[in-house]
């Protein structure tokens, strides 16, 4: 449970090596150590300026491919946060990591520095659909990421999985989760594709082979159903997880807990405002040595008012087992849904089901 003198914080690291053709975030490939150098310099200024009183329960640092700035860099910004706040006695503090872009040394300095949890991208165990996908690694890359992880005193580690892929059937997606789940994660994100416009998958688009709706659809069953099988609870549209191992973080976006996002293009709800940093390395390390919320739009954007907060509620909440309340203008709707077998409602809160997830978004539209 959150409180309002608790806060998150979420750190972008926007550089990788190399873009996937699927990629939509806002990243930098092949960066020089010069900007490197800049933007490590930009965040531990504004962390600077984040306010003492708040107790941080949890810590985030995504990407782009957050080793690719220097481990030695992360480290750094980890323990500033660690030495310079009060922390929650649970506080989790996470890392993406790319399999190849940190290897066994680099995998203990971060788990020394302070960094108790691992999400891992790594996609799938075949190593054709990663070469079509455009990622830097192949699956035996990921089996030893793992392992280094785990001998670096990782006990909580999450990774990333996704389908609907070009030239990836029903069968081979199975055959791919086992793979995966071999690996004994404790949690598992599970994405299908998005086509997102100015990226390369989408400008050839047409020349894709792309899974038909039945071979998605079957994806989707065989990931939910392997998945329960093997004692993960689906707890978020897009999240599975052991006893224990729920991503303390992500909950906080869905609970509507407040957190702060450094770094450029990194988003924050903090103080009732929803307002993000400026897409923009070079502004970002610019605007970031005079004050906390000179890079972002805070001054602009408006407090999150009480319609606004409801419906945000309402939607946060239909992503997760947890459910939500149901405005009683909308109970019928709700009833017809769960009669439709997307769920359970009992009369004030709706918990949507494997199917429901499917297509949460739709059935969100009609309950705003």
């Amino acid at each position: 449970m959150t409180t309002n003198k608790d806060l998150s914080l979420y750190f972008h690291i926007p550089f990788c090596v190399k873009k996937c053709e699927y990629c939509a975030f806002y990243s930098l490939p092949r960066a020089g150590e010069e900007i490197k150098a800049l933007y490590f310099d930009a965040i531990k200024k504004q962390i600077s300026f984040l306010p003492r009183e708040r107790r941080i329960i949890s810590v985030y640092f995504g990407g782009g491919t957050p080793p690719v700035l220097g481990v030695n860099r992360l480290c750094k910004l980890v323990e500033s946060v660690v030495s310079g706040f009060r922390l929650s006695d649970n506080c989790e503090i996470t890392v993406e990591v790319n399999p190849g872009t940190a290897g066994a040394e680099e995998l203990k300095s971060l788990r020394a520095a302070g960094f108790n949890r691992i999400s891992l991208g790594i996609q799938s165990a075949d190593d054709a659909v990663l070469t079509r996908l455009g990622r830097i690694h192949d699956y035996a890359a990921a089996e030893k990421c793992v392992a280094y992880a785990r001998a670096a005193g990782f006990d909580n580690l999450s990774a990333d999985v996704m389908f609907a892929l070009p030239g990836q059937t029903a069968e081979g997606f199975l055959i791919s989760l086992e793979k995966i789940v071999s690996l004994g994660p404790d949690h598992i994100s599970a994405y299908s594709l998005q086509l997102e416009e100015e990226t390369p998958f989408y400008s050839k688009r047409d020349l894709l082979d792309f899974p038909d709706e039945d071979v998605e659809e079957a994806q989707y069953g065989s990931l939910c159903g392997y998945l329960k099988s093997n004692g993960y609870e689906h707890y978020e549209v897009s999240s599975f997880a052991k006893p224990g191992f729920k991503a303390r973080h992500n909950s906080v976006y869905w609970d509507m807990g407040e957190y702060f996002g450094l770094g450029a293009a990194a988003h924050s709800f903090f103080n009732g405002k929803r307002f993000y940093s400026s897409p923009d390395v070079n502004a970002y390390i610019k605007k970031a040595q005079e004050g906390l919320f000179a890079p972002t739009n805070y001054e602009e954007a408006p407090v999150t008012g009480k319609d606004d907060m409801a419906e945000e509620r309402l939607m946060l909440g239909l992503r997760t087992s947890a459910g939500a309340t149901v405005p009683a203008l909308k109970k019928d709707a709700a009833k017809r849904i769960a009669r439709l077998g997307y769920g359970t409602f009992d009369g004030e809160r709706l918990i949507l089901n494997d199917k429901g997830f499917r297509v949460s978004n739709a059935i969100i539209a009609t309950l705003i």
